[in-house]
């Protein structure tokens, strides 16, 4: 109002605003709504429900945020053709917690694999209503009308265990040994891409026009991969099950994995479950390996010379007894059990099936008097491409190299790749346990353009002379 119109008026003037102007707002629904409760409002199923729906969508956001992946168990196998999960629990990429309490098992027979074809075992939620009791009729019914009727009051929120049919081109041109390994590498190779990390992906040489934050997921996926179940006829159970290439333990809220891979690093996850991968498959491939047979020619000779003819017709019966008791004596003493010929094996990774593995990782070894022989044999496991150097380190010093390896690529035993192995020792230069670790060499290319120097580096090493002292202190020598 003008002073001119307060004056018409006889209405005195406003005072003006004081304070800074308000700024520009707007408002958006996060489709979370609760009730709104007064006193005299009629309380229905409706207001119950609204009540439990926004507890739920309210702890399925707080779930989205903290990440998806397993917490704990849901151990998974296969026995007489049968899947069998264990109990666990689990975070859905939506939020929402899966748990089960019970071992579930799933029959196999039947399943067949298509072209290049494999299986993800994956839990889902699922829920079932229980219980009995009487609907007493609507408030506007005649409670006396008889039109009462029963219901299931409870829901019982559960998890269902479901195979997901998978494919990997080029899986059924492996051999039967190598099938489980090439599956793996593919699917951490795709999980390496999957947010277009700029360094790796097309268009790589240059720096991303834009850095904008990831967009919202509404149709985020409900379940949570488990494992990966493989045909393999040459098993007992016909059945090959590798957990660590398809689960991933719950481990860090989205952004972080997000920007994680965008930027071309692994998250924490996934380079765990590439090393478990290994050492999981590992064990099983050398538990499986046939111990070479030993040479039983003596004792066939023995065996023969006892059934010919002529020996049995110029032999009494108690010579012949003398003789059969000589030769369960040389049995039990080893002399005519020669022991298998130094020629066969040790076998290399890649002859067990094994042909990439993880940035870094753990192999057996066995401490000897002679080190050098003790190290040999990791060369003869890892092969002869591969390019590798002795350590010995602090137990803490492993744990630190194998940490700093988390980004880097995955070792291919057929290329000239560079690997340290790192031998823990005590203050005396003594191995601590049966086994070695294993890290691929950083490597960096460092030189000054003002004074001309062409100086080359590797990360996390000492100068080549140390380097060289420490191979020396390993080997033995």
């Amino acid at each position: 109002m003008t002073i001119s119109e307060a004056a018409a008026t006889g209405v005195p003037p406003a005072d003006p605003p004081t304070g800074p102007p308000a700024t520009p707002s707007a408002t958006a629904d996060g489709g979370i709504d609760r009730l709104n409760a007064f006193d005299g409002l009629f309380l229905r199923a409706e207001h119950l429900n609204r009540i439990q729906d926004y507890a739920r969508e309210l702890a399925l956001a707080v779930g989205a945020a903290g990440g998806p992946g397993v917490v704990e168990g849901y151990e998974v196998s296969v026995k007489d053709g049968i899947l069998r999960v264990g109990g666990g629990l689990a975070v859905s990429p939506e939020g929402r917690p899966l748990r089960s309490e019970r071992l579930v098992t799933l029959p196999l027979t039947g399943l067949k694999p298509g072209l290049d074809g494999f299986w993800w075992v994956e839990v889902a939620p699922d829920s079932r209503p229980y219980g009995d009791a009487p609907v007493q009729g609507s408030y506007c019914d005649d409670p006396c009308a008889g039109t009462g009727t029963t219901r299931r009051p409870y829901v019982s929120e559960g998890v269902r265990i479901r195979l997901a049919e998978g494919t990997e081109r080029g899986l059924d041109n492996q051999l039967p040994a190598s099938r489980r390994n090439f599956l793996a590498s593919r699917i951490f190779a795709a999980e390496r891409t999957e947010h277009s990390p700029w360094p790796y992906g097309t268009g790589s040489a240059h720096l991303p026009p834009s850095w904008t934050p990831p967009s919202a997921s509404p149709g985020r996926p409900r379940s949570v991969r488990l494992a990966v179940l493989l045909r393999d006829p040459g098993r007992p159970d016909g059945w090959e099950v590798d957990i660590w290439a398809a689960r991933r333990d719950r481990a860090a809220a989205p952004p972080y994995r997000y920007w994680q891979s965008r930027l071309g690093m692994r998250p924490w996850d996934a380079y765990t479950a590439q090393i478990l991968q290994f050492q999981d498959q590992l064990t099983q491939v050398l538990g499986a390996v046939e111990a070479p047979a030993a040479d039983l020619g003596p004792l066939l000779e023995q065996l023969a010379l006892i059934g010919e003819q002529q020996f049995l017709k110029s032999h009494t019966k108690d010579q012949l007894g003398r003789e059969v008791a000589r030769l369960i004596t040389g049995i039990g003493e080893g002399a005519l059990i020669r022991p298998a010929a130094a020629g066969a094996g040790p076998y290399t990774l890649e002859q067990l099936g094994i042909a990439e593995l993880p940035p870094a990782g753990y192999l057996p070894f066995t401490p000897e008097p002679e080190q050098r022989a003790a190290l040999g044999g990791i060369r003869a496991l890892l092969g002869q491409q591969v390019d590798l150097r002795y350590c010995s380190c602090a137990l803490a010093d492993v744990a630190r190299a194998v940490e700093e390896a988390q980004h880097r690529d995955r070792i291919r035993l057929a290329e000239p790749v560079g690997v340290d192995i790192l031998l823990p020792v005590d203050d005396r230069e003594t191995p601590v346990g049966n086994w070695v670790a294993f890290v691929r060499r950083g490597q960096r290319h460092c030189y000054d353009p003002g004074d001309g120097s062409d100086r080359r580096s590797e990360e996390g090493t000492q100068s080549t002379e140390s380097a060289e002292t420490d191979e020396k202190i390993a080997l033995g020598d």
